[in-house]
């Protein structure tokens, strides 16, 4: 049992990883202008990745918007530019 405890633990992180990549690469996306908005839906753990990815949204002035599923399994984020912008 100890030894799936590390290798869960490393899961987890490759998930947060990539699912903030997803969102840092939305970020971008978005604050070029390359679109109004977009939205990363399907996040197992997008919680943990907005909170990776939210300095670099305040950075370039877009907002992380999670819209929550029914089913509590997981989230879409809406990445998109601020209603006065």
């Amino acid at each position: 049992m100890a030894q799936e405890e590390p290798r869960v633990t490393t899961e987890i992180q490759r998930t947060i990883d990539r699912e903030a990549k997803l969102l840092a690469e939305a970020i971008y996306m978005v604050a070029t202008g390359r679109a109004p908005s977009t939205t990363i839906a399907g996040l197992r753990l997008g919680e943990a990745a907005m909170a990776v990815v939210g300095p670099l949204a305040l950075e370039h002035g877009v907002v992380l918007e999670p819209l929550w599923n029914s089913d509590e399994g997981g989230i879409d984020v809406r990445v998109r530019r601020p209603v006065d912008a």
